[in-house]
């Protein structure tokens, strides 16, 4: 009987911090993984405001080119009209020289 006791108190001597270091381990694990998981987040909310601001620029670089389009076809469009009315006013010259 007092070698069962001798070895509970031989066991507790041991088992009880060898607990206590396994909880600390377990504890500085679960912290790490904390961190790692705000990282993450941390990480996708940054991904979004980034998908958001090229979204917005993106936007505003095609609203520009569409406004240089627009000017182009503007231009375009008169100079059609100009040719032609120098055509016409050729013709009319020719049939007034004649």
């Amino acid at each position: 009987m007092e070698e069962i006791i001798g070895l509970v108190a031989v066991l507790s001597a041991f088992g009880i911090p060898a607990y206590a270091i396994y909880r600390f381990f377990n504890q500085s694990d679960d912290k790490v993984e904390a961190r790692k998981l705000y990282e993450q987040r941390r990480l996708e909310e940054i991904k979004q405001e980034n998908y958001l601001l090229e979204n917005e620029s993106m936007r505003i670089e095609l609203d520009k080119i569409r406004k240089e389009n627009a000017k182009k076809f503007k231009a375009l469009e008169h100079t059609g009209n100009e040719r032609w009315l120098i055509e016409d006013s050729e013709e009319k010259e020719k049939d007034r020289a004649e």
